[in-house]
């Protein structure tokens, strides 16, 4: 399990970036935000740090986004 905080000024940009590819769906609850951010990254928010389950998801999100 890879915790990374997102004040991280390497991911931070990366974050943020993914954080405008996954919009809010109008009247969507921050519950249901996040259950999407869970489903299309496959890592949890956990106040201000991102938690992937493996190396393997922390370095695609890198990839996709940094």
């Amino acid at each position: 399990m890879t915790r990374v905080f997102i004040g991280d000024p390497d991911f931070h940009q990366a974050y943020w970036r993914a954080q405008r590819a996954l919009p809010v769906i109008e009247l969507e609850r921050p519950a249901q935000y996040f259950q999407r951010w869970y489903e299309t990254y496959n890592c949890r928010v956990i106040g201000d740090q991102v938690e992937f389950y493996n190396d393997q998801d922390y370095t695609a999100f890198m990839l996709k986004f940094a």
